[in-house]
């Protein structure tokens, strides 16, 4: 009885993917901490600030949004479904704190600066090249689950 096993990935392979790819996955996930910045220098402190919390509590929950946004880019670079969907409720969220903030206060570009970030990270989530590297990833998986059910 003889094992096939399935050819590795060659590193070439990630290489030019990383090389497709960086440039869109890179620019949302900046553009996703800067959001998170912002926010955490307005409207999160804003909202600890009227519920009478510690500022520690604007902290940890910009600490959890970029958890949140990590994993799920975690989840894309290993081709699970729910990636893609949890880097797009981070961006969201942050681009409704953003809003929130900016209707009760006056506008100005600092205030400005995190709901333009994070409408430019949903739009980077949504383009067709990320959307192929998240397909792609998706292909990856299936494969390698297929490979490695055809081994037991």
């Amino acid at each position: 009885m003889s094992i096939k096993k399935a050819p590795a990935p060659t590193p070439r392979t990630w290489c030019n993917d990383t090389k497709r790819f960086a440039f869109t996955v890179g620019t949302a996930v900046s553009m996703n901490l800067v959001s998170s910045s912002g926010n955490l220098s307005h409207s999160l402190s804003y909202y600890t600030r009227i519920n009478y919390l510690p500022s520690e509590y604007a902290i940890a929950a910009s600490l959890i949004l970029v958890l949140v946004m990590c994993m799920g880019l975690a989840l894309v670079v290993r081709g699970l479904r729910s990636g893609p969907p949890l880097l797009v409720c981070t961006a969201a969220l942050n681009a409704l704190l953003a809003a929130d903030y900016l209707g009760s206060h006056p506008v100005s570009m600092f205030a400005l600066f995190p709901l333009f970030q994070s409408l430019v990270c949903l739009l980077m989530l949504n383009t067709r090249n990320h959307r192929r590297y998240v397909s792609i990833m998706r292909v990856r998986r299936r494969r390698e689950v297929r490979a490695n059910a055809r081994r037991q």
